[in-house]
C-alpha cells in the first residue's frame, strides 16, 4: 500500500506507544440531584438520595466522563485504563473550513442572545497542519477502540478525500466499511456557480473483520411514499399485493412485512438537520441532529457498551447514547461545551423519548463526573468576543474571573436553605456595552448554580441545581430545603456558572443544633 507524506509528519508521528498521561482532576460528580424544574420533593435528605440512586443501576460502580481539555492529552491518559476497552467512536472534528464558527449566548429570561466565537477553524499551515492534527488523534483513537469496534468520523467536502486515505493508513484500507451520504436540504441556495453542497460525508471503519453490527430495526429507513401508499393493513399486519400473470391472466398475492421500513443504504436522506423551533436545538451552528447518531449506536454498539465521542461539542452522541442504555465518555476543549453538554445530560429527561420521538424520554441521567486535566485552567476559555477592543492581556481577562456571589443560608428544624442574593462581576468596564445593556438584574449573568450540601475537600458533589435551557428559560434563586440529619457543623458548597463562561465557587460553615 503507498505511504502517505504530509511536512512534518516524519518529525512528529512515529506512531509511538509512549504518550504524554495527565492526571484528571474531578470537578464535579453528579449523582441523581434534585433538578429545581424536576422537583417533585419539598424537602432533600440524604438518605433519600441514597435510596434513589440504588434504584438508578443496581451496585454498578461505573460512573459516565466528561471531561473538559485538550483532546490528544487527554486520550493519551485514558490509554492506561481504556486501551482497547471503547466499543464505538464517533467524532465530528473541524473540517479545515478556513473558517470561524459561531454560538448564541441567551441572556437572562428572554429569548435576547449575543452571537461569540464557538470555535475557529482557521489551520496557519493549511491542509498539512490539519492532517498533522488530526492523524495524531486517530491514532489515540485506534489504540483506545475495541477489537469488536468501530470508528465513524464525520466530515464534508473540503477534506473528507484526504481523511479517508489517511484512515486507510491508520485503521487499514480492509477495514473500511462505508462512505456514508448524510443528504439534507440545503441550508442555502444562493449560489449559482456550482452545483449546491447538501450532504455530509461519514467515514466508517472497524479494527477488525470481527466488529459489532446490529440489523436493529431502530436503524431502518422509513418506506418511500410509493411503498407507503401501497401498503395496506389487516388481521394479519401490514402487506402490500406482489404482481403477476399466468396463461395470460393477471395474478396478485398478499407479501407481508414485518419491520417499519427498510436496511439503510450508505445514503440517508430520511434524517433532517436540526432547526431552531426543535427540542435538541442548543443554538450551536453544527450540532448533529440526534436521530443520526442514533442509527450509528444502534447498528455499532450493545447496551452497556463504551461509545466515545471526543470533540463532544454540544453532547449530542452523549445524549444519544445514554437514551439508549449505553455507556460513554465524552471531551471538548471549549468550557461552553462542556457547560452545554452538562445541562443536555441533566436535562435528558425533557428531551425527545428515541424509539417514540413523539414522547418525552422522561427518566434521569446515569451518574457522570465532570473532569478536567490538572494543567487545564479556564482563564483560556474566557472569551474575547466579550470583552472591549483592544482588552486582550491576560491580566486584565484575569480581573472579571474575580467574580463573586453572595448568599442567605437560613436554618429551620435542621433544615437549611440557600437564598442567591446577588452576583458581582469586577471591572465592568471591561466588557462590551451590548452585554452589559441587557443585564437588567443580577441573576442575568448566571447560567446555572448548585449546592454540595455535604461538600468533602476537593469532592463536589451535586445534591441540587438550577439551570437553564433554550426551552425553558426560569432560574429558580431559593434551593429546596435540605434536612441535615445529624447535628453539628457541616461544610456547603455553591457553584455558579455565568454567562460568560466562568465558573465560580464559594464555601460555607454551617451549624446544626
Amino acid at each position: 500500500m503507498p505511504k502517505l507524506y504530509w511536512e512534518k509528519k516524519d518529525e512528529n508521528h512515529t506512531q509511538k506507544s509512549n504518550y504524554s498521561q495527565d492526571e484528571f482532576q474531578v470537578c464535579e460528580l453528579i449523582k441523581n440531584p434534585i433538578i429545581s424544574s424536576l422537583a417533585s420533593d419539598n424537602v432533600i435528605s440524604k438518605n433519600k438520595r441514597s435510596r434513589n440512586q440504588k434504584q438508578e443501576k443496581g451496585s454498578t460502580t461505573w460512573k459516565n466522563l466528561l471531561i473538559w481539555g485538550e483532546n490528544k492529552s487527554i486520550m493519551g491518559s485514558l490509554i492506561p485504563k481504556f486501551s482497547n476497552k471503547i466499543n464505538l467512536i464517533y467524532i465530528d472534528p473541524p473540517y479545515a473550513t478556513g473558517s470561524n464558527f459561531e454560538s448564541k449566548m441567551f441572556i437572562g429570561e428572554s429569548n435576547t442572545f449575543e452571537k461569540k466565537k464557538a470555535y475557529s477553524d482557521i489551520w496557519e499551515r493549511g491542509i498539512d497542519e490539519y492532517i498533522d492534527y488530526l492523524y495524531d488523534r486517530l491514532v489515540l483513537m485506534k489504540n483506545l477502540l475495541s477489537e469488536n469496534g468501530s470508528i465513524y468520523v464525520h466530515l464534508d467536502w473540503h477534506v473528507s478525500h484526504y481523511i479517508k486515505v489517511i484512515l486507510d493508513e491508520v485503521f487499514g484500507k480492509e477495514n473500511f466499511r462505508n462512505e456514508i451520504v448524510w443528504a439534507y436540504p440545503a441550508a442555502s441556495a444562493k449560489t449559482r456557480k456550482f452545483f449546491i453542497r447538501s450532504f455530509d460525508s461519514i467515514l466508517f471503519y472497524t479494527k477488525s473483520r470481527e466488529y459489532t453490527f446490529n440489523d436493529d430495526p431502530g436503524i431502518y429507513m422509513e418506506y418511500s411514499d410509493r411503498v407507503k401508499f401501497a401498503l395496506k393493513e389487516d388481521d394479519k399486519g401490514m402487506f402490500y399485493y406482489r404482481g403477476g400473470s399466468h396463461n395470460g391472466k393477471k395474478l396478485s398475492q398478499k407479501v407481508y412485512v414485518t419491520n417499519k421500513g427498510i436496511f439503510p443504504r450508505d445514503v440517508w436522506t430520511d434524517i433532517p438537520y436540526i432547526r431552531a423551533n426543535t427540542l435538541e436545538y442548543q443554538a450551536f451552528s453544527t450540532q448533529k441532529p440526534e436521530r443520526l447518531l442514533k442509527r450509528i449506536i444502534l447498528a455499532s454498539s450493545n447496551r452497556n457498551d463504551i461509545v466515545a465521542d471526543f470533540f463532544c461539542g454540544t453532547g449530542t452522541s452523549l445524549s444519544v447514547a445514554e437514551k439508549l442504555g449505553r455507556r460513554w465518555i465524552g471531551s471538548d476543549i471549549a468550557n461552553q461545551a462542556i457547560n452545554i453538554s452538562r445541562k443536555r445530560i441533566l436535562d435528558v429527561w425533557n428531551s425527545n423519548d428515541l424509539i417514540d420521538w413523539k414522547k418525552k424520554y422522561e427518566r434521569r441521567s446515569q451518574p457522570f463526573k465532570i473532569m478536567r486535566t490538572n494543567d487545564y485552567t479556564q482563564a483560556v476559555n474566557i472569551y474575547k468576543d466579550f470583552l472591549v477592543e483592544n482588552i486582550q492581556k491576560k491580566d486584565k481577562i484575569s480581573l472579571i474571573q474575580e467574580t463573586k456571589f453572595v448568599v442567605n443560608i437560613s436554618e429551620k428544624d435542621s433544615m437549611i436553605t440557600v437564598d442567591l442574593v446577588d452576583y458581582i462581576v469586577p471591572n465592568l468596564m471591561l466588557i462590551k456595552d451590548s452585554i452589559k445593556n441587557r443585564i437588567k438584574m443580577f441573576s442575568d449573568w448566571i447560567d446555572s448554580w448548585s449546592i454540595d450540601f455535604n461538600y468533602q475537600e476537593h469532592s463536589f458533589t451535586t445534591a441540587w441545581i438550577s439551570y437553564r435551557t433554550l426551552k425553558n428559560r426560569k432560574l429558580d434563586l431559593t434551593s429546596i430545603p435540605y434536612n441535615y440529619e445529624e447535628k453539628g457543623k457541616h461544610k456547603i458548597s455553591i457553584k455558579v456558572n455565568d454567562i460568560l463562561g466562568i465558573e465560580t465557587v464559594q464555601d460555607y460553615e454551617v451549624v446544626i443544633s
